[in-house]
């Protein structure tokens, strides 16, 4: 009796859930992208707030470890770039076939990209162990930074198979309309960060560098267990059967289908990474290399959690709404939603702009106690500033075009930006003209600012719209 109301209750709860769900595919468009909007919003805010808390934390450590920080990140995100690709082709085609009522290939998609999440998660930490240390004195960090990223590395690198699945489990939950779920998940596991990074590294621990990546393995081992947990209680709970997993296995069809759509997004990363790579270069050619990298730290934690990480929010709010309708075949429904959601972002990143320009002295005395680094770090808030509404357009049209399937096109254009634009003038206002740090900061900025109005013009376009997935 027990047995059958549990299950009554269950088919109750993945009723109500599906009748939420679809409001993006009927109604408002603005309810449509409130009802994704403000649950990414949170989720994003929590990612934002504990990598904050990392950089602060590792200010109190000193110069060394807000440097090894940095590239430490770069390091990480290099190594989830197939993760990356894999969750743009997960939440493409899980979110057209959930459109399109087609549960049995959403199941199917979901089930391998979690087998693929899986085996990455396992490369990219090995890899990532292996490699690091040769990545830091690549890229010129001093002999005290090298040390102690490489001690962060170690214990940081294991978390990456946990957070793989943690990755594709909240896009398989995002791409049926469900951002509820994965914002409670991301709340209490990046407060759980928050908590064991101060309790490691400062009170009542006085750890080094090492408790701030054994923090992120902790809560990303919690999140996994979570976020497996949700998904069986949903209408997509057969992506999890034991028994299918076993007998369907790995499938070489589905690899390519996933990977065709999310490797043009993954390129465009790569290329992102490998560009702040040879920022990091640059800043070693420089009089102070520390005070560069510290200051990168700085001001790139303030932009990702005060500009773009709302950004990612919208885009990842639309790109569902946009595979979604495009799989109940309402084209003009996904065009509207793209536009909506762009003008929301254009606005408040406006608005961040002004704070981050006004506000850049403050901010940097706040994250640095190091005069240089201060002084480095203001120059790169007030550029980049200018360039926040630019990074609106960019990220939530590609966003909305990535939720089409239609990722190639905006890869060559972000790929063209860094190696023409970016790269080039960083390199010669900073050595060629020895305009120091401040030309890296011109030269990013100007990147952002084309692409910016490059992916205005493609989605005014309309070529996205018939994206075969």
């Amino acid at each position: 009796m027990h047995s059958m109301m549990t299950t009554d209750s269950t088919k109750k709860n993945r009723t109500q859930g599906r009748v939420r769900d679809d409001v993006i595919i009927s109604g408002s468009t603005l309810a449509a992208i409130w009802h994704m909007a403000w649950p990414l919003l949170l989720d994003t805010a929590a990612l934002s707030v504990a990598s904050f808390v990392d950089t602060w934390v590792a200010g109190k450590l000193g110069a060394d470890s807000q440097a090894a920080i940095s590239i430490g990140e770069q390091i990480w995100f290099f190594m989830v770039l197939l993760t990356i690709a894999l969750s743009s082709g997960t939440s493409a085609l899980v979110s057209r076939f959930w459109g399109a009522r087609d549960l049995e290939s959403a199941c199917t998609a979901a089930r391998q990209s979690l087998l693929f999440a899986s085996m990455l998660g396992f490369v990219s930490l090995t890899c990532g162990i292996l490699f690091a240390r040769p990545v830091f004195h690549l890229l010129g960090a001093t002999q005290a930074v090298e040390d102690t990223g490489f001690l962060y590395m170690q214990v940081d690198m294991l978390s990456l198979l946990p957070a793989t699945v943690v990755w594709i489990g909240k896009t398989i939950l995002r791409a049926k309309g469900d951002a509820r779920t994965p914002m409670i998940i991301s709340m209490g596991t990046m407060t759980l960060t928050i908590l064991l990074d101060i309790a490691f590294c400062i009170w009542p621990g006085h750890w080094d560098i090492r408790g701030i990546g054994l923090a992120w393995l902790i809560s990303g081992c919690i999140g996994a267990i979570l976020v497996i947990f949700a998904l069986s209680r949903t209408e997509l709970a057969d992506a999890i059967n034991i028994k299918k997993i076993a007998k369907e296995g790995i499938s070489i069809s589905w690899f390519v289908r996933l990977f065709k759509i999310g490797l043009p997004a993954s390129v465009q990363d790569l290329f992102w990474i490998s560009s702040n790579f040879v920022m990091f270069w640059i800043f070693a050619k420089t009089g102070a290399p520390t005070a560069c990298q510290a200051a990168f730290a700085i001001g790139s934690r303030i932009e990702h959690v005060a500009a773009a990480m709302p950004m990612y929010a919208l885009g990842m709010s639309v790109s569902t709404i946009v595979g979604q309708n495009l799989g109940a075949k309402q084209v003009h429904r996904a065009q509207l939603a793209g536009w909506q959601a762009t003008l929301l972002a254009f606005a408040y990143n406006s608005v961040i702009g002004l704070f981050m320009f006004f506000g850049a002295g403050e901010i940097a005395r706040v994250m640095s106690q190091d005069a240089n680094v201060i002084a480095t770090a203001i120059p790169y808030l007030q550029i980049a500033a200018i360039s926040e509404p630019f990074l609106a357009f960019q990220i939530v049209l590609f966003y909305a075009m990535q939720g089409a399937g239609y990722t190639r096109l905006p890869m060559i254009a972000e790929v063209a930006s860094l190696l023409v634009l970016r790269l080039p003038i960083a390199y010669y206002l900073t050595l060629g003209l020895s305009w120091g740090p401040v030309g890296c900061w011109l030269g990013m900025a100007v990147s952002v600012i084309v692409v910016g109005l490059w992916a205005v013009w493609q989605f005014r376009s309309g070529v996205w719209k018939t994206q075969q997935v």
